[in-house]
């Protein structure tokens, strides 16, 4: 799936107030221009209307008015706090920077892909993508639930309206407020949706030592036995521990699935408790070594 990318990043800056922090918006758009990006800084005099907005930039803005006047005709937008403008109300910005001079590329792509609803690239292996979902992929989804799976997991109803709302209302909440969930996994080679693997809230009431976040993956039938599970996941657990600042990852998974328990503890992931049907699991970040 390919989508225009960002080219441009814009700041505004209200006049009233622009001296204070010009030096550092400079320096953010010199920063801003060697990551490739067209960049650009305005000063803005009261009252002044901004004009149309691009749909391929990012505007960062530093006052009320002038996130009112990016929000209205559909801009990908931030908000920018500095000593100047402090008495702000910047709520309007999903994202609000300090320091800009100090964000990674990566960073503004993904606060424009947000702002967009496109789904955010999380890695990539050497067969794999792997990416957020989307509601098209709600078909291939299905696809995964093969009689072995369902045995295990919950497969989504054939009420299509019904998988679609859940499957945005994911997107939307779980994606945007958390910065993490269950990922589509993809043939690098083919693009087709091979599997589904991430990270979930963990269970509050299960047993042993509470994870930051709850571990669980499921390939493809045709894809199984192919090394993909091992290769994905070994990629995304570095990534729990490295960039969400993870220290402690919890699964678990049914006594009766020998295939899964193999495989979480390959990882290095320890059995710490039972209860009815289901082993549970934890993995330590200074236990942890990231060998494929």
């Amino acid at each position: 799936m390919m989508h225009s990318m960002v080219k441009k990043v814009i700041f505004y800056l209200e006049e009233q107030w622009y001296k204070e922090c010009l030096p550092e918006a400079a320096e953010a758009v010199r920063t801003f221009k060697g990551y490739g990006f067209e960049s650009d800084l305005w000063v803005v005099e009261g009252g002044e209307e901004l004009p149309a907005p691009e749909y391929d930039a990012l505007y960062i803005a530093d006052s009320e008015r002038l996130l009112r006047q990016l929000q209205d005709p559909g801009a990908a937008f931030c908000g920018y706090s500095h000593s100047g403008n402090t008495s702000q109300n910047l709520k309007r910005a999903d994202y609000i920077l300090m320091e800009p001079q100090w964000v990674d590329r990566d960073s503004l792509v993904k606060i424009w892909q947000r702002q967009r609803h496109l789904p955010w690239t999380i890695l990539e292996t050497a067969r794999c993508e792997v990416r957020e979902f989307v509601p098209e992929d709600l078909e291939a989804i299905r696809s995964l639930y093969d009689e072995e799976a369902v045995r295990f997991l919950e497969a989504p109803s054939e009420d299509t309206a019904k998988e679609k709302k859940i499957l945005e209302a994911y997107i939307d909440r779980v994606y945007r407020l958390c910065g993490y969930g269950h990922w589509a996994v993809l043939s690098r080679q083919t693009g087709e949706l091979v599997g589904r693997i991430g990270f979930s809230f963990p269970n509050s009431s299960a047993p042993g030592p509470a994870p930051d976040a709850s571990f669980g993956y499921l390939v493809r039938k045709d894809w199984r036995g192919k090394g993909i599970a091992r290769e994905v996941c070994a990629a995304l657990i570095e990534y729990g521990f490295s960039q969400l600042g993870f220290e402690r990852i919890g699964a678990d998974t049914a006594l009766s699935n020998t295939a899964s328990d193999k495989i979480l503890r390959s990882f290095g992931f320890r059995e710490v408790a039972r209860r009815e049907d289901q082993r549970y699991y934890i993995l330590n970040k200074n236990e942890w070594s990231y060998i494929l």
